[in-house]
């Protein structure tokens, strides 16, 4: 009995050591699987952070070219216009050199006609002296003496001493006599016509192939009729009979007229069109470009603007666009 008694607690202990060795081994294990969770989730978070660091930089960078491409685009847009304004600056420039070059031409040309005139009187005077010398020598041999007049002495009052009666000088012979002035051969003064009948008859003339004639018409009334509302237009027409006949610079310089001494009329946006054509048919295009984006730009609602932008679209030039509140303007050409 004694020994059983002794037997049990120590079956006992045996008991509670074996559960006690169970339990810590699956505590044990159940702290192992708690650390493989554990390593599990921080590879799961380092592998998000590296995906969302990827993600981030990615971004980054497709922001940073965006900015670049808007960078890029401004600037091209800024250079453009630049390189627009520069082209029309220099078309300007181009402009005003041919302007420079063909009044310096005409002065030229006039001094070259004023020398030639000189050169021409010089000789008719010479001519004049020796046929009063041959004509003197011819007196001379029939007897008749002829004195030239001093100047120093025609100044001089004439004497009061004595009078004496005048000399007198025999006839001078018929082949001295001076022969009756030649009838004039200058066109009776043309009788005063109104300017609306005389730019009738000018623009008659210019329909009928006769440039030459209606330019002079269109040229009087320009001169007799400064201040009337047919001058720009009578310009107009002279710079087109000389656009007809192929004298294009010529016509430049009639146009501008147009657009310069009357920038009122409805004739200047018709004058900078032809004006520009003209530039074209002497193979000067920059002032061409010009002076049509002007028309563009100035002139917007008219039937010359949409010219203009047909030509430069034939030149290869894209039309530049202005926001224009302008009233359509009727076109003056008729």
């Amino acid at each position: 009995m004694l020994r059983i008694t002794k037997v049990v607690p120590a079956v006992l202990i045996l008991v509670m050591a074996s559960c006690a060795t169970d339990e810590y081994s699956r505590l044990r294990a159940d702290v192992n699987d708690l650390k493989k969770v554990q390593y599990q989730q921080k590879d799961d978070v380092a592998d998000i952070k590296s995906r969302l660091s990827i993600s981030d930089t990615q971004k980054g960078k497709s922001d940073t070219l965006n900015a670049i491409r808007e960078s890029q685009e401004n600037l091209n847009s800024k250079a453009t216009n630049m390189s627009r304004e520069v082209q029309q600056l220099y078309g300007r420039v181009e402009e005003r050199k041919f302007y420079v070059d063909h009044a310096l031409a005409e002065a030229k040309t006039e001094r070259d006609l004023l020398k030639t005139q000189l050169e021409m009187v010089t000789t008719e005077i010479g001519d004049i002296r020796g046929r009063i010398d041959r004509i003197e020598a011819a007196l001379l041999k029939k007897g008749i003496a002829i004195s030239r007049p001093d100047p120093t002495q025609a100044q001089k009052p004439p004497a009061t001493a004595t009078k004496e009666p005048p000399a007198v000088a025999p006839p001078p012979p018929p082949s001295a006599v001076a022969p009756p002035p030649p009838p004039s051969t200058e066109p009776p003064p043309a009788q005063q016509t109104s300017p609306k009948a005389m730019y009738d008859e000018a623009m008659k003339d210019f329909n009928s192939g006769k440039y030459k004639e209606s330019r002079e018409k269109f040229s009087r009334i320009v001169k007799e009729f400064p201040a009337s509302s047919l001058a720009a237009g009578g310009n107009f027409w002279i710079g087109e009979s000389y656009f007809k006949e192929g004298s294009y610079e010529d016509a430049i310089l009639s146009y501008d007229i147009v657009v310069k001494k009357y920038p009122k009329s409805d004739r200047v946006p018709g004058a900078k069109l032809k004006q520009a054509l003209a530039f074209i048919e002497i193979k000067d295009p920059k002032p061409a470009r010009t002076i049509l984006q002007q028309i563009i730009d100035d002139y917007p609602r008219t039937a010359e603007a949409e010219q203009a932008k047909k030509h430069l679209q034939l030149m290869g030039s894209q039309p530049a666009t202005k926001t224009d509140t302008k009233k359509k303007a009727p076109s003056p050409w008729r």
